[in-house]
Order: C-alpha cells, then structure tokens, then sequence
C-alpha cells in the first residue's frame, strides 16, 4: 500500500477514534465514521446538511432486518401551485470493522444484503408499515412520516454506502418494488475518501459520458471556436432537451455551478414561460429560449462522419441556465403529455485547461453570464479593499475564549463564498485540527453580516429588515464613499464590528426556540431581534462599551437580562403597530422605526446600564479616532509568531531538504539562521522574518510540504510557541490591570528585580506600540501567569 494512502487511513483511524473519546462512553466508533464521511459530504458539497441517525431494527432469528445510517432531505422546490417538496432523499448506510479499514469488501452476496437492508427501510417508510418505532426515537419517526407523506413527491433517492475498507462494485441504479422514484447507489471506500483528501476538491467532479444520455449512443455534435487563448477551449452546440432533462434526473443540483444552484434553489418556482412553452410550443423552443452556459475541465471529443462529436465531459458544470435545465425535468414530470423531442437547446462549453485558473474564471463565467443570478452583488463586491482589510484583520485579531480564557480564538472573515472551507481542505487533517480549534466555524461571518452589524450599531433596523441583498446594497455605498477617500477598515472598527457581533448572537439566541422557550413567533425573530438591538443603541446615546464586550467575548447576566426585556417590549410593539399587517414588511419601513423611537420605554436604560457604557467624551474621542493603519508591529509579531509554530522539526527538515534540493527562492544558510535563533530562544532578526514570509506564501500553495518537511528530521515534536497571542493577551490588559500587576509585585515580591523591570519595560512597549522582543515578550507573559492566584488572568 502506497505511503501516502497509509498516512491517510492512520490518520482517519486517529479522527474517528478522537471523534468518539470526545462523545464518551457509549459512542459508536460506525457513527462516528459515519459522522466523519458526512463532513466530507459537506466540505464537497455532495449531501449538505446531512445527519446521522443511526437504527438497526431487528428480524425474528436476530440479525438485520432494516438499517439506516443517515439521512438528508435537500434540493427543496416549489412547483407553480406554491407548494414546497424536497427533490431528494439522501439515505446512508455504512459497513464498518473497527479491528481493519483496509478489509475487502468485494464479496456481491455480502454487498446485497447490506443495500438489501436500506432498500427493505425505503419500502417499508413508502408502505406505512413501519408504525413500531417508539415515539423516543423522535427524529427517525418524523423522517419516516415525511417518507410516508412525500415520499411520491422524491424525484429521485441517493443511497450511499459507506465503507471503511476497499471495494469495486458499483450498482449505480437499482430498482426497489411498490416505490416508483429513480434509486441511486453510491459506494464510497476508503480509496474515494482518499481521492477527495488529496486534491483538496471543493466538489466531487461529475463526469458525464455524453453516449449514455443520447438515443444513438454517439454522443452530441459540436462545433469547436477556433482557438482564442491558450487559457481555455471553446464548443458550441445544440442539446436535445430530453438530454438535459436526462442530466437534471440523474445528477439534480450538483450538476448546477454553486451560484447557480443557490438561486434555483431559493427561487423555487420555475418559469411558467419555460413550462407553457414546452407544452404549448416545444418547436419553439430554440428561438425562445438564450440557452445554457457550460463549462468543463477536460473534453473528449471523436470525428463521426466528419462532424466532431463530444463523448465525454470531466467536472461539468452548468453555470447559467439553471432554470431552464430543471425546468425541462419537472415539465415533463408534471405533464405526461410534454413532448421533449421537439425542444433543443443551444449550449455554449468553455473548458479551462489550467486548473488554478479554473478556479477563478469559472464563478467569472457564471457572474457574467447569469443575468438572474440575485447574488452577484455579494459576490461582485469579494475585492472591495474594505473587506479585504477586515479579512487581513480577522487573520491576526486573536480574542479570548469566553469559555476558556487561556485559549485564543480567530472570528474567519469569508471574504469570498466557500473561504472557510476552502482554507480547511488545503490544509493536512493534523492542520485541519488545529485551524477548527483556533477558527471555530461558529465565530465565521461573511459580508453580509458585516453590513447587518454595522447597519444596526448606526440605527438603521429598518433596512437589515428588508433583507440581506437590499441591506448589503445600500451598506457598500456607504463603504465605497470611504474608499474612495482611502479609510479603510483599522483595529478601531474591527473592535467594533466584532463586538456587535458578539451582540447580535447573544440577542439573537436570547429570543429563544420555537416550541420550547421563545418570548413569541419565531417568524418574527430577526425583525424583533434587529429592531431591539438599534433600539438599545438609541436610547444609551450609542455609548455602549463595545471595547469591553469585544476583550470578554460576550455580555454580563445584569445586561442580558434587560436585553430580554427590550425584546419582549419590541416584540409587543411591532405587533401592536403592525395593527394586523403583515410584519415583514412594516419592519421595512423607516417610518416604522422612527414609531418605535418615539415610543417612551418604561425605564431609564441610560441609568440603569451606566456601569456599561462610556461617557459622552469618551463616545466623541471614539468617533473621532483616526482609524490605524495597518500595525507594522502586529504584522511583524504575526510573522514571528508562525515562524514559531512551524516548529524545530519543520525547520530542521527544510534544512535537510536543501541540503540536496533546490528551492526557488530559498538559501540554506538563511534557514538555518532561523533554526539556529529558534534553537538558542534568540529574537528572531529581519532577514529572519523574511524567509519566514516566504514560507508562509510557499505553504499556502503548498500545504502538504509542511508535513513532508517533518518527516526529514529527527527533533522531538514541541509545543507550539504562539507569540503573537501572548502579545494580544497583554494588549488587552487595562491600565488598571497594569496597576494591579505592578502593585501585588511591589507587596508581594513575587518577581525578581529583573523580571519586573522586563515587566515594566513591555508595558511601556506596548503602550508607545514601540518594537517589542519576542524573549522579553515571552518572559513577561510567563511572569505575570504567576499572578493567576490572585485574579489576574491572561
């Protein structure tokens, strides 16, 4: 077995097993695996918002009667009379040996039964024959009603079979009696699992072989652009709309680019002028309709009587036409009488041969070409140099964890849709481990929440409540006016955003959950929750003081309590205004806000919350502050601080490698100056911080070098140093906090003369935001961690 595949299942091994030491005794180490493949779905966008839910139902002599795994209801859809379906049912079922995954799992009869053992749970769910299930077991009993009630609605069931060995068979389709919805099989093994983990893949690549789908088995002529740019490949052609639908009843939305499919999605309802057309007017479709936008990775082509035929297509992707292509599918479902035979479609192919660029060209592709698409304008805006500012800051703003405050935590700005995930898969699973722990996906906000933040911090709940496109909109033109005079985002306004996340969450959740503890209509939670957040804003004069939420990372009891109280206040106002209209759209309205304004709240909140809020001088200062620009010292202690975390082992294995490789860009004797410094607990010097730079960007580009690096050197793992979080540790210490220290010194002498003078001398440092030596840095932290018995915590 090859080493690369061997590091990949110890690795899985060590996952699953951490997965279930971190649930306790009584995990399940099969659904834990389970768990495991249903984040890759996740990562791959194959089964989003998949869950496991596992049950074995017995037969008569002991064994398996019925087993399910998981499930995931998904592709939901409003057909022209406004009702909402779910297009797929995904199921899971998985065979699992805890002693071996790397077990054969090739025997058919083997095979059979344990797809036998779903297909017998989808035949009984569709029959109503499954009426045992106690009542205990709440989420597989609503799925099986939802089964029951919709099952004739599922265009199509995907099981898949998860398998933590190797196997080669591959039912692709399988037929289940009594059950009329088209059933797919999926198996994946280790060797699929695998595949996905090495390329990093953000989707698993659809490959569609073009002779199955047409009626002579010859694939769809074409006409290829005479060549423009070395970039990409270019194809005309017509497809048969029964191809297209074909394509949609197989592979639905994973056929459709993520923009795409996001707006058919949401959209729901597909165009009755489609629809009639196909009924009405099928020979008309061609000139009706402006066709589909395509792309590939790679096309094979064949000359058929002179005319160049496309066999197949690798990692195709439909980026405009969405709506079309399903349209097709559910017409002719729909309406028995829909004759697809008449109706063709033009279709325009671009292939982009070079992969990085694929990246980048195709949401390009899709942007440009999809008039319709509703998010363009979020996505048109990923390179505003404000957002890339709030991206660099939220890469380097470590804040305390509320729940633990010797751990620091990164809030993951996702600039561009998929950041989050894409910076994840880039990375080794060891690396992986350490990203989620450091960027939990719960502290990840995109731009839109940026605009809805910073829109209620200055009174604005009236355009939050219209949504998040309208509020985006009007958010970046506000933004793109300090652009334009070149202020841009500094750690003043990254303190602030932060902070009214914090509050945002805090409020949101205070609101409670539907059937259980929320103060009313759950449907009128985010109007209530924005409404209330502006609201508490207006009446303390803007003088919350955002500056101590951002350093404790959440809100006392004292002002969550009168938080819940304005909500339950605002909620009672907004129906009342409302006088029987409907919400959503009375909280649109200025005119609505300027009502609650001017409604007298029952308490002076100014008085009652003074402990937390800042003065009127202080509030002015504030505003008047010029916003820093970006802090060469941060940036430096940045820098400094992941050469550290690579660790000894990393630079002793880059120096080893050189010893026999070459490395663009990199000398040996440079990076064993950084070892040597590393080795000697020296301060790292500029040369130094520049290589390191260097393998920051190399890294980044190439993550599993991190790991081969390792692999040469015979040092002993180490702790990671995190210099830069002590650094934000002691920034966020207060004058008074300072004062604190210095005092239990002074009637303590808990420190040696030296060590207090080291102590002193930072805080100056950091006072005057002067250079600061990592050592001393180092050393002052370890110090004032002694101070820990007396309540002084960093």
């Amino acid at each position: 077995m090859e080493k690369a595949l061997q590091n990949y299942i110890d690795e899985l091994k060590s996952d699953v097993a951490s997965l279930v030491y971190s649930d306790g005794e009584g995990a399940s180490f099969e659904d834990k695996f389970t768990e495991y493949c249903i984040e890759v779905f996740e990562s791959i966008g194959k089964s989003e918002g998949a869950r496991v839910l596992s049950y074995i139902h017995p037969n008569s002599k002991g064994g398996i009667d019925w087993k399910i795994n998981g499930y995931c209801l998904k592709d939901q859809f409003k057909d022209e009379n406004n009702k909402t379906y779910f297009e797929t049912l995904d199921l899971f079922i998985t065979n699992f040996r805890n002693d071996d995954y790397g077990y054969s799992f090739n025997d058919s009869s083997v095979y059979d039964r344990t797809i036998n053992q779903i297909k017998k749970f989808i035949n009984d769910a569709y029959k109503r024959h499954i009426n045992y299930i106690d009542h205990s077991h709440s989420e597989l009993h609503e799925l099986i009603k939802i089964i029951e009630k919709q099952g004739k609605d599922f265009d199509r069931i995907n099981i898949y079979l998860l398998v933590n060995g190797f196997s080669e068979i591959e039912k692709n389709r399988i037929e289940i009696k009594g059950v009329d919805v088209d059933v797919f099989v999926h198996t994946w093994d280790i060797a699929r699992l695998f595949k996905i983990n090495e390329t990093n893949s953000v989707h698993e690549p659809i490959e569609i072989e073009f002779e199955k789908f047409t009626d002579e088995g010859k694939g769809l002529q074409c006409l290829q652009v005479p060549s423009i740019d070395e970039m990409y490949d270019c194809y005309l052609a017509i497809v048969p709309g029964e191809v297209l639908a074909n394509l949609y009843k197989e592979f639905s939305n994973e056929l459709l680019e993520s923009n795409v499919r996001a707006f058919l999605g949401q959209a729901g309802k597909f165009n009755k002028g489609i629809r009639d057309t196909i009924r009405a007017k099928p020979q008309m479709f061609l000139p009706y309709n402006n066709g589909i936008t395509a792309t590939a990775e790679s096309v094979v082509t064949q000359s058929v009587d002179g005319q160049m035929i496309i066999t197949r297509l690798n990692d195709f992707q439909i980026v405009n036409g969405g709506q079309t292509t399903a349209s097709l599918y559910h017409t002719q479902k729909k309406y028995k009488e829909a004759d697809l035979s008449k109706i063709f479609v033009q279709m325009k192919l671009t292939v982009i041969k070079d992969k990085e660029q694929k990246n980048i060209e195709v949401p390009n592709i899709s942007r440009y070409a999809n008039s319709q698409n509703k998010v363009s304008e979020l996505d048109l805006s990923s390179n505003n140099p404000y957002f890339v500012q709030i991206e660099n800051l939220s890469r380097k703003k470590y804040v305390v964890n509320p729940q633990n405050k010797n751990q620091s935590l990164l809030w993951f700005f996702e600039r561009a849709n998929g950041q989050y995930r894409e910076t994840l898969n880039k990375q080794t699973l060891s690396q992986q481990k350490k990203f989620k722990e450091q960027n939990p996906s719960q502290l990840k906000f995109v731009k839109s929440d940026v605009a809805k933040f910073i829109n209620l911090w200055e009174l604005e709940p009236y355009f939050v409540s219209q949504g998040s496109q309208k509020n985006f909109i009007h958010f970046t033109k506000k933004i793109n006016i300090l652009v334009s005079k070149n202020k841009l985002p500094g750690e003043n306004l990254y303190k602030k955003l932060i902070a009214n996340a914090v509050l945002f969450r805090s409020v949101d959740k205070l609101f409670g959950r539907k059937n259980v503890d929320a103060i009313g209509d759950t449907n009128l939670k985010s109007f209530t929750v924005a409404y209330t957040i502006s609201y508490f804003h207006y009446l303390t004069d803007n003088r919350l003081d955002l500056w101590k939420i951002y350093e404790d990372q959440k809100m006392d009891d004292v002002l969550i309590n009168h938080f819940k109280k304005l909500l339950v206040f605002v909620y009672d106002h907004l129906i009342r205004e409302a006088n029987n209209s409907l919400i959503s759209e009375y909280a649109k309205r200025e005119s609505s806000w300027n009502k609650l304004k001017d409604s007298p709240y029952n308490e002076d909140l100014k008085k009652i919350v003074a402990d937390y809020l800042i003065s009127p001088e202080e509030k002015e200062n504030r505003e008047n502050e010029k916003e820093a620009d970006t802090n060469d010292e941060e940036n430096r202690l940045f820098i400094v601080s992941e050469i550290h975390k690579f660790g000894l082992k990393f630079w002793d294995g880059l120096f080893i490698y050189l010893g026999s490789n070459s490395l663009d860009g990199f000398i040996r004797n440079s990076v064993e100056e950084v070892l040597k410094n590393i080795q000697r607990n020296k301060n790292l010097l500029p040369r130094d911080i520049t290589v390191g730079r260097k393998v920051i960007q190399f890294l980044s580009e190439n993550p599993s070098f991190y790991e081969e690096m390792k692999s040469l050197s015979k040092f002993e793992n180490q702790e990671s140093v995190e210099i830069k979080f002590m650094f934000d540790r002691l920034r966020l210490l207060s004058k008074d906090d300072w004062k604190k220290i210095i005092d239990l010194a002074n009637q303590t002498n808990i420190f040696t003369i030296p060590e207090l003078s080291n102590i002193k001398s930072i805080q100056s440092t950091l006072v005057k935001n002067d250079q600061i030596k990592e050592q001393s840095l180092m050393k002052a932290y370890e110090s004032i961690r002694k101070l820990k018995r007396f309540g002084i915590n960093i």
